[in-house]
């Protein structure tokens, strides 16, 4: 059984602003590798179970250019920030994903925990393309991307087990 004291990244996580376009892709996206989402998932699990404020600082990867290929805004310039504070919040609505880069922060209460850990559940099995959180109040939203796996990798995607 994990605990949240316990709990340590794996796999791969990629957080990105496009710089240009910004009209079409707004706020925040996110993609990550099989093994970033489960870790994440087990992360929001925890924090969610806990019930109480806690944080944890999550290491970035810049998208590499099959992640900038699924949303197709590749000539686009980017910013990737080197590493994701990622907190849960006691206030239930709580939504706060500023612009800064180092670290990103985003602080999270339940209800966007529960559609964040679904959206990253969402991304092994293709799921993505859409958009969860507020840009109210200097806050961005955050859009889901699918991976490709590349075409000298066979293996499949690990499902993800686990009730929400």
């Amino acid at each position: 059984m994990h605990s949240l004291e316990s709990w340590r990244q794996k796999g791969s996580l990629a957080l990105w602003q496009y710089t240009e376009n910004r009209g079409n892709y707004p706020g925040w996206h996110l993609s990550a590798d099989d093994a970033g989402c489960v870790s994440l998932v087990v992360l929001l699990d925890l924090f969610r179970s806990g019930g109480v404020a806690a944080s944890r600082l999550v290491a970035v990867v810049p998208p590499t250019p099959d992640v900038l290929a699924v949303p197709n805004n590749r000539a686009a310039g980017f910013v990737a920030p080197k590493e994701l504070l990622l907190s849960y919040s006691e206030t239930p609505s709580e939504w706060h994903f500023p612009s800064s880069l180092e670290p990103a922060t985003l602080t999270v209460g339940d209800a966007f925990a529960r559609q964040l850990r679904d959206g990253i559940a969402g991304i092994p099995s293709g799921k993505g393309d859409y958009s969860i959180g507020t840009d109210r109040r200097g806050n961005l939203r955050l859009t889901f991307w699918w991976r490709v796996t590349p075409p000298n990798n066979s293996s499949k995607p690990t499902p993800l087990r686990g009730a929400a």
